[in-house]
C-alpha cells in the first residue's frame, strides 16, 4: 500500500492578516516547513512514499529535495484535486499547513487504522462549555458527543479524487464531510491537543511561544578502534605523535566517529555505519572530519542546531593532555566554537584500553530546534 503526504499550503490566510500564515517564519522556518519535517520522518520510517506540497500558483518557491510541488486552486477542493492529480499513490494523508504541530504518532495511528478502503480522521472531544445564540438569547449547548476534527485525514486517493471531480458544489468544510455525504465508511482515531490550527492572532502567538521554546534532544555516540603499529593516530582531525595508530576502514578517527554518531542519534538519523559503510570502497581511508561535517549538515537540514557536545576518550598511551587544545580547535572548525568539552581518561592498565590495545570514545550531543 503506497501513500502520499499532502501539505495544503495554498490558502490566503486572510483572517490572520498580513503575509499568508503558511509562509510566516515560525521558530526560524516557514509554517509549512513544520509539516514537511513530520512528512520526512514518516518517509524515513517507510510509512509514506511521496510528499506533495500544494502552493499558490504565483508562488516561486523552489521545490525542496524529494518534494513534489503542485499548484493550488481558487478553492480548497481544487487545491486538493491538484495534489491528487500530482501523485499516484493508493492513499493520501491530507494535512493543513496551518497545523504545524501535528505529531508523527498521530500519523502512525491514522495509517494503522486504514483498511485500504476506508477513510480515517483524527477527532478530539470538545472540552469547553458550549453555548449558542438563538433569537438574541444565549442557550446552553450539550457538548456530549461533540468532537473537533483535525488533520491529517487519510483517504483512498482514487475514490476521493472521483468524489471531488463529481461533487456538485465545493461548500463542504473538509473532505471528511464530503465523504460522509456520499455514505462512505469513515473511521477515526484520537487527535492531539497540540495539533491546533493557526487561524487568529491568538493562535499565532501561542504557536510562537511553543516554537520559540524549541525541542531539545540528546544523543549518544560510541566508537572503539584497535591500536596497531604502522598506522597514524588521528583524533578529532589531529595527527598525534604515537608509535601506535588506530586501525580501521577510514582514517579510524574514533573521536570524529563518536561525535558524528552522537549528532545523528539525537536527530533520529541513521548511524555512521549505515550512512558511510565500512564495506564501501568509497570510504576507504576517508577523512573522518569530512564525514563529521557531512553528518552535521544532515542534522542541520532536519532543522536541528548543536547546543553542546561532550566527549570522553579512554586511552593508556600516548598521553593526550598536551594535544587537547589542538583537538578542540580542530573540532570547532566543524562544530562551531564554544560548543564542546573534551575529557581524557587513562585506562588504568585495565582491559584493552589500559593495555594500549584500543582507544574507546563516548560522546553526547545536545540539539535544539
Amino acid at each position: 500500500m503506497s501513500r502520499a503526504f499532502v501539505i495544503l499550503a495554498a490558502g490566503r490566510g486572510t483572517r490572520l492578516g498580513g503575509e499568508p500564515k503558511q509562509f510566516r517564519l515560525l521558530g526560524g522556518r516557514p509554517v509549512w516547513g513544520w509539516s514537511l519535517e513530520t512528512a520526512r520522518i514518516l518517509r524515513r520510517e517507510k510509512l509514506i512514499d511521496r510528499i506533495v506540497l500544494v502552493l499558490p500558483p504565483e508562488n516561486a518557491l523552489t521545490a525542496p529535495d524529494g518534494v513534489t510541488v503542485a499548484a493550488g486552486g481558487a478553492s480548497r477542493a481544487l487545491s486538493v484535486l491538484s495534489a491528487l492529480r500530482a501523485c499516484g499513490e493508493d492513499e493520501v494523508l491530507l494535512h493543513d499547513a496551518a497545523r504545524p504541530f501535528a505529531g508523527v504518532p498521530l500519523c502512525r495511528r491514522l495509517i494503522a487504522a486504514s483498511t485500504g478502503e476506508n477513510a480515517v480522521i483524527p477527532l478530539l472531544p470538545e472540552a469547553n462549555a458550549l453555548k449558542k445564540i438563538e433569537n438574541g438569547r444565549i442557550e446552553p449547548l450539550d457538548r456530549d458527543g461533540v468532537y473537533i476534527t483535525q488533520t491529517p485525514q487519510l483517504f483512498p486517493r482514487a475514490a476521493l479524487r472521483e468524489l471531488l471531480e463529481n461533487a456538485p458544489r465545493a461548500d463542504f468544510k473538509d473532505e471528511a464531510e464530503l465523504w460522509l455525504q456520499r455514505g462512505e465508511t469513515l473511521d477515526w482515531v484520537a487527535g492531539e491537543n497540540m495539533n491546533f490550527k493557526v487561524t487568529e492572532s491568538g493562535d499565532w502567538e501561542m504557536a510562537r511561544k511553543i516554537a520559540d521554546a524549541g525541542e531539545i534532544r540528546t544523543g549518544l555516540g560510541y566508537d572503539v578502534h584497535p591500536l596497531v603499529p604502522g598506522r597514524r593516530l588521528i583524533l578529532g582531525g589531529v595527527i598525534v605523535d604515537s608509535p601506535l595508530g588506530l586501525d580501521g576502514h577510514s582514517d579510524a578517527d574514533a573521536l570524529a566517529h563518536a561525535a558524528a554518531d552522537a549528532l545523528l542519534s539525537a536527530a533520529g538519523l541513521p548511524d555512521i555505519g549505515t550512512l558511510y559503510p565500512a564495506g564501501d570502497e568509497k570510504f576507504k581511508d576517508a577523512d573522518s572530519m569530512a564525514l563529521l561535517r557531512d553528518a552535521l549538515a544532515k542534522v542541520n537540514a532536519e532543522g536541528w542546531r548543536l547546543e553542546w557536545l561532550s566527549a570522553v576518550l579512554t586511552v593508556q598511551t600516548p598521553r593526550l593532555a598536551p594535544w587537547k587544545d589542538a583537538i578542540v580547535r580542530s573540532l570547532e572548525t566543524v562544530l562551531g566554537s564554544g560548543r564542546l568539552s573534551m575529557t581524557f581518561k587513562s585506562g588504568e592498565r585495565v582491559g584493552p584500553a589500559g593495555e594500549a590495545q584500543a582507544v574507546f570514545v563516548w560522546a553526547s550531543a545536545t540539539l535544539r530546534r
